[in-house]
């Protein structure tokens, strides 16, 4: 039996040659396939920017108890401390000696230990008729005294009362409904849901002037910070903002989270001082007439060790690495020289950082190769920090008061908003969530200038407190 031809076989082999390419190319865009979706499943809040939520399987960490053993070098203790002057003092006497069990009534004083205890007094209900006299003039008209602001009808509730049931509703994780149970229980006064609603809306009309205001001295001061966090709004996709200062922070809720957002916000445009934040594109507009822009070096660390999580190889990954750890030390290097009174680093050291931390940018780019379709994520994040490595390493040169490496301080101050927004019952249309992020920015900020936040309540029965300058 003949065989096949030469030409046949050729034929063949051209044939399985084709069909080889085929499924080679189908294996490599599997592979990338595959490999973004590992890198997707292992994104958690040590990895990706912003951090994302962890979901019900979150990674193992180490504990409360073990994390409350450690404190970060620099931050202070607290503990509870003796006063000089007590309140009250109450004298508790020996019954017998310890020893033989004699009455001791007439013995000599030996001195005392003292042990302080802080508490505070039973809160009961108290109900004050205010009668409001009628006095008959010799002209023949009666005139009725007036009633204080708040006070009104034949029963109503009073100012102390009003200020503890806005309290949890506008810091604490609960819902109106727990806000009215909470007071019920601790106060024996039972109060509505609407109520509660009322004494929000109450506390949210008079703050004009001081959004205003705080607007103003953002505007004024040298050093802010902005962020944006995804929060839900009526069920939709929205944004709680971010904008601070030292002593001075502003909430505010969009639909979108663009220049249509910031520049109603009507905070930065037309700033011009240094901007600490994230490298996202809604920002990029006002750079042109900042005095500078701080990315934050938080952001870059979680996106390097998300290149790491997910690097094929130790090689690849070693780039990401060696950017780590430059980036931590100019963070240690720059707070150093703070502490020790210095106006910049100097000019040899920086330049040290700016080309080491450059070289390893480039080494990232050259691991990732990149023929043509979608760059790897890696490469794209190293050719984002060569391009952007002046505003990434500010702080080695621009010592200007408030300005941090990082951002967190913008991106944690929402992180309670985003849980009391996910509890049932909190969850708030933009209206809604208008209201609510005033009223906390109106105690955020009262707070970091020394007030309560009882006390910042209670001034809004008359003039709202103002914030006049950062703290």
């Amino acid at each position: 039996m003949q065989g096949p031809s030469y030409e046949e076989l050729a034929a063949l082999v051209a044939v399985q040659a084709r069909v080889i390419d085929e499924l080679r190319a189908e294996t490599a865009e599997l592979r990338t396939g595959v490999a973004g979706l590992k890198r997707r499943l292992g994104m958690d809040s040590t990895n990706s920017r912003p951090p994302s939520s962890d979901g019900l399987e979150k990674k193992a960490t180490r504990s409360q108890r073990e994390r409350s053993k450690e404190r970060r070098p620099g931050r202070a203790g607290r503990s509870l401390q003796p006063v000089t002057e007590p309140d009250r003092v109450e004298r508790v006497e020996p019954a017998e000696c310890a020893a033989c069990s004699s009455p001791l009534s007439s013995a000599v004083e030996e001195g005392f230990r003292a042990v302080q205890v802080f508490d505070i007094p039973l809160i009961e209900r108290e109900v004050t008729e205010v009668r409001l006299l009628r006095r008959c003039c010799w002209c023949g008209v009666v005139t009725c005294g007036q009633a204080l602001p708040g006070i009104s009808g034949p029963a109503c509730y009073g100012p102390n009362l009003r200020a503890f049931v806005t309290l949890p509703a506008a810091e604490g994780q609960i819902s109106t409904e727990r806000t009215a149970k909470l007071t019920a229980g601790l106060l024996d006064v039972e109060v509505s849901c609407g109520f509660v609603d009322r004494c929000l809306s109450r506390l949210g009309a008079p703050l004009d002037r001081f959004e205003a205001k705080l607007k103003q001295a953002l505007r004024r001061s040298q050093v802010l910070g902005a962020d944006e966090s995804p929060i839900s709004l009526a069920g939709e996709r929205g944004y709680a903002y971010t904008v601070r200062a030292t002593g001075l922070t502003w909430y505010r809720a969009a639909d979108n989270r663009g220049h249509a957002a910031l520049d109603g916000f009507g905070i930065l445009p037309g700033y011009d001082g240094v901007l600490i934040r994230d490298d996202s594109v809604g920002y990029h507009k006002y750079d042109s007439h900042l005095a500078g822009v701080q990315l934050c070096c938080a952001y870059l660390l979680r996106d390097l060790q998300g290149v790491i999580d997910n690097a094929p190889d130790q090689e690849r990954a070693a780039w990401a690495r060696a950017a780590q750890r430059i980036l931590c030390e100019t963070g240690k290097r720059v707070e150093q020289a703070h502490a020790a009174g210095h106006t910049t680093l100097h000019e040899s050291e920086h330049a040290r950082i700016e080309k080491e931390f450059l070289n390893v940018a480039r080494c990232g780019i050259s691991v990732n190769p990149h023929s043509g379709g979608k760059k790897p994520t890696a490469r794209q994040l190293a050719e984002r920090l060569v391009d952007r490595s002046h505003p990434v390493l500010r702080i080695t040169r621009d010592f200007t008061p408030g300005l941090t490496w990082t951002n967190n301080a913008s991106e944690q101050a929402p992180r309670d908003i985003k849980a009391k927004m996910n509890v049932r019952g909190c969850r708030r249309g933009p209206t809604g969530a208008r209201r609510y992020l005033r009223i906390r920015s109106y105690l955020t900020t009262a707070r970091a200038h020394g007030l309560t936040a009882l006390h910042a309540i209670h001034a809004l029965t008359g003039t709202p407190w103002l914030p006049t300058a950062a703290a």
